[in-house]
């Protein structure tokens, strides 16, 4: 089992981006309460002013509205974790990759319940083919330098 995951962005680019999920929920919902309160306010007693049933719908609608709000909070939160499962594979992979260039064919894992675990299996397969394929190398770099002084 892998250590829990103690870095709440991992790519703030890609995490950032699904955040601009909120602000299109926030629209939705503002967008909404104005249509819910304003039928709610057309459609009520003909005998009060159109104002008076605005105030009293846009009263009966707060407490739904600061609900809504004060769980919007929970949901970021949720979605940066949830994207964490996503993210982060992906980051170690970039890592693991650029230590792969270098030569470091260390094997990467990733956490339990993470996504796209077969990208682990492929990258450690290809960093057994070039760990292989650099021992044979050096081993044919040995046998040339035997074969020239000789």
């Amino acid at each position: 089992m892998q250590n829990i995951r103690s870095q709440k962005f991992v790519d703030a680019s890609v995490q950032g981006a699904l955040l601009r999920v909120f602000v299109h929920w926030c629209s939705f919902f503002l967008v909404a309460a104005v249509i819910a309160v304003s039928l709610q306010a057309l459609l009520g007693d003909p005998a009060k002013s159109l104002s008076e049933r605005l105030i009293t719908e846009t009263k009966g609608f707060t407490l739904i509205g600061l609900v809504m709000l004060s769980l919007l909070p929970a949901f970021m939160l949720d979605t940066v974790r949830f994207s964490n499962r996503f993210v982060g594979p992906v980051g170690r992979l970039r890592q693991s990759l650029s230590a792969l260039k270098n030569l470091n064919t260390k094997h990467i894992t990733f956490r339990d319940n993470d996504y796209w675990a077969v990208l682990a299996e492929e990258f450690n397969s290809v960093a057994d083919l070039v760990e292989s394929q650099r021992k044979e190398i050096e081993e044919l770099k040995k046998e040339s330098k035997a074969a020239t002084s000789v």
